[in-house]
């Protein structure tokens, strides 16, 4: 058969035409649409100031649903036997209650005082001397340090790759990055965030009325109290105001040396190198005290009267003492100057139980 050109022309633009037309009916694949994890609204407690959350971290449902089932899963330890639970229950204030120092999941013992794990969303310094600057960084080092879960994050991060569960929970908290070193991290931060110690006398009174809370104290409350208040007597306030509703002072003085024997290695001169950060600690809230037992960073001081013993006649001088302390010290001796009687600091204990919110202890939102 003889094809003209005409006719060769003729089939080459009718088979065109059909091409033209399919690829114009065959329409590209949608990308897969990425299912954005549910916004958390974290509710404070009335007259609070904002919490400081983490530009990149922000707060979700799946991220703070998946940071509690890490926080209570003992797969982030070496052996498998211990949680970040394990040392932070919150049967006790998320601490490690009648514990000096924590013991490892490998037998063990810790450095320092187990912190409560409350209101953190309003500290900007984290462990007792600092060396944290953000709840993210923190999460990072009990999981790591030898003397506590002993792993590395990047077995961590192996082991939940490959467990039945932790894949879709990661892919439902941070659909684009899923299993990471760092989501592990802001996982956990996520649900200790949500952790909110305010719901006890002193802020029942405190939003009566503000000015005078006062009003609503027993005789022994308001003594103490009034001690609390008094720049002669107790003189407490300037490191854990009041007036502030967390107690315990945020800003310039978060880091005090508060006559304790420390050590240079363990205090917030650690962390800086600066001589004059000797012998600061952390000043940790005075919430929930009644749970929180051992006191100071060493665990030293089994009850309040120990506490204010130590306050009223046992610090030690050094030249970074506290200023608030180093008014009550005699200048001659450098000893301190006894100012306070036994009921005294029994005033000032009954004021502090007003601290106490048992509710924290019992919230279904913190437990497994």
């Amino acid at each position: 058969m003889k094809f003209n050109r005409t006719t060769v022309l003729v089939a080459f633009f009718a088979v065109s035409a059909i091409l033209i037309t399919s690829c114009r009916d065959e329409k590209p694949e949608p990308p897969a649409l990425i299912q954005e994890p549910t916004p958390f609204s974290l509710t404070l407690p009335k007259m609070w100031p904002p919490a400081k959350l983490h530009p990149q971290n922000p707060l979700t449902v799946e991220g703070i649903a998946l940071g509690k089932k890490l926080f209570f899963d003992p797969i982030l330890s070496r052996n498998q036997t211990q949680s970040c639970a394990s040392c932070h229950n919150q049967d006790f204030g998320f601490t490690d209650f009648g514990k000096k120092v924590s013991v490892g999941s490998e037998g063990d013992l810790g450095t320092m005082n187990s912190m409560p794990l409350f209101n953190l969303n309003w500290n900007s310094g984290f462990f007792w001397n600092g060396r944290a600057k953000t709840l993210e960084d923190l999460v990072r080092e009990p999981i790591e340090a030898h003397f506590e879960m002993n792993l590395t994050m990047e077995e961590s991060e192996f082991r939940l790759q490959n467990h039945k569960d932790y894949p879709e929970l990661f892919k439902k908290a941070f659909p684009r990055s899923g299993i990471s070193i760092l989501n592990i991290q802001f996982a956990i931060a996520q649900y200790l965030k949500t952790i909110i110690s305010g719901n006890t006398k002193w802020d029942e009174y405190v939003r009566k009325n503000p000015r005078n809370p006062e009003n609503f104290m027993t005789p022994a409350q308001k003594r103490g109290y009034t001690l609390f208040i008094n720049e002669e007597k107790g003189d407490c306030f300037h490191c854990h105001s009041p007036l502030n509703h967390l107690l315990v002072n945020l800003n310039e003085r978060e880091f005090s040396n508060n006559g304790l024997d420390a050590k240079p290695d363990t205090g917030y001169l650690a962390v800086t190198g600066n001589p004059m950060d000797y012998g600061k600690f952390k000043m940790p809230s005075l919430r929930n005290l009644t749970f929180t037992a051992p006191y100071m960073h060493d665990g030293r001081f089994e009850t309040l009267m120990q506490v204010l013993d130590h306050y009223d006649t046992g610090f030690n001088y050094s030249p970074t003492l506290d200023a608030m302390l180093l008014k009550h010290v005699d200048l001659q001796t450098l000893k301190p100057i006894k100012r306070l009687t036994i009921q005294e600091k029994q005033d000032i204990i009954e004021y502090l139980m007003l601290l106490t919110d048992s509710t924290l202890l019992t919230n279904p939102a913190y437990k497994p």
